[in-house]
């Protein structure tokens, strides 16, 4: 009498096997190496009609999984179009104001105008000292002729913020 062989399933895996039959239910996944009991036989006869069997059954596995990932990407494939036209039409019919939210919240800047009198004042002068043009430099002397920081007069400056009011 010939050896008896039998198909199996891995749980893992998913690969159908031959085994053979032995007295223990348990076997080793040829592929991820994974002991497991039996817990189904799909198929037992002689070792030349359990490979038929195990190719044809790996075969419509691989194939049913390809037609589920082929699915998969199609189905993700149109989501991914109806969103586009949904951010489309959203685009197309709503105009969206384009305001600075922040601008509520700072300060607006402080502008210095000249005034056209003859003879400057001091405030004027002040006013050309604390200038916030940052572009144009003010001082092209030497260094040595500049003043320094402790002989620099103190400016007390009135800062109109709108933060002011809650302070």
């Amino acid at each position: 009498m010939s050896q008896q062989i039998r198909v199996v399933q891995c749980i893992q895996c998913k690969m159908y096997q031959v085994d053979f039959v032995k007295k223990a239910s348990t076997w080793q996944c040829k592929i991820c190496r994974q002991k497991q009991s039996l817990l189904k036989e799909f198929f037992r006869g002689s070792a030349a009609e359990c490979r038929v069997k195990v190719q044809h059954l790996n075969l419509e596995r691989g194939m049913q999984e390809e037609c589920l990932n082929t699915g998969l990407f199609l189905t993700a494939k149109q989501q991914l179009e109806e969103e586009k036209d949904c951010q489309e039409k959203e685009e197309n019919t709503t105009p969206q104001k384009k305001t600075n939210k922040w601008a509520n919240y700072v300060d607006n800047t402080i502008e210095t105008t000249q005034k056209p009198a003859a003879k400057p004042t001091k405030t004027d002068e002040l006013s050309d000292e604390i200038s916030m043009n940052f572009k144009k430099t003010r001082n092209t002397g030497p260094r040595s002729s500049k003043r320094s920081a402790e002989n620099m007069p103190t400016v007390t400056k009135k800062i109109c913020s709108k933060w002011n009011d809650f302070l």
